[in-house]
């Protein structure tokens, strides 16, 4: 474990001499130098994975590691950026403390499920990126340390589409609503032009659920 920033001695001294008529010569010690063999621990982070679905249920795990125990609590304070906000897109990260003769500290980032598709820089993703700075123990960042995390977004996120029924769109065709709207189906009819019973037939439907969709 590295101690201190300096090596260390030890002074050995006689307490006393007896037996044998014999006695110190005037005051004996002897000093010893102790080099210490291990450098300063440098810190670097880590994420137990590097994409969480914002409605997965899940959270990330960021570790700090050092590479070698020290004889002082190792300080990690974490700051964030990205195209998500600490706080509304992912809960706040708690800075990091790698306690004394330990090599690893952890903290949590759990995504916040808010129900609302968003868009981002030409992404239905969003990114957190996670940076650190150390003090204590005679620790330094290993470089420049960052991870990002992928946050994958609500609804048509990442690729993943729902399952169209084309059953369900003949079924919503054939309702009152648009037999009744005063034209002919396949004809003028403004439900069947903006092809409404298609969209109706992506069973994605739920109180205060935002839809977007999209025709190729």
């Amino acid at each position: 474990m590295y101690d201190a920033s300096s090596n260390e001695t030890a002074t050995i001294a006689i307490s006393g001499v007896s037996g044998g008529s014999a006695s110190e010569s005037g005051t004996q010690t002897v000093t010893i130098t102790i080099t210490d063999n291990e450098s300063a621990p440098t810190v670097s982070l880590s994420a137990s994975a590097t994409t969480i679905a914002e409605d997965g249920g899940g959270s990330i795990t960021i570790t700090a590691t050092a590479s070698g125990a020290t004889y002082q609590d190792i300080s990690v304070p974490i700051s964030t950026s990205g195209t998500a906000t600490e706080g509304t897109d992912y809960s706040t990260i708690s800075d990091i403390t790698i306690s004394a003769g330990a090599t690893t500290g952890t903290a949590t980032l759990t995504p916040v499920n808010d129900d609302i598709y968003e868009y981002n820089s030409g992404s239905a993703s969003e990114t957190a990126i996670v940076n650190i700075t150390v003090s204590g123990g005679g620790a330094s960042e290993n470089g420049s340390q960052s991870v990002t995390i992928t946050i994958t977004n609500e609804a048509l996120d990442s690729g993943t589409q729902n399952t169209y029924s084309s059953s369900d769109a003949t079924s919503w065709a054939a309702v009152s609503e648009f037999q009744n709207s005063g034209l002919t189906v396949g004809d003028d009819d403004p439900y069947y032009n903006i092809n409404l019973h298609k969209a109706l037939a992506y069973p994605h439907l739920g109180v205060f659920q935002f839809l977007i969709f999209l025709q190729s």
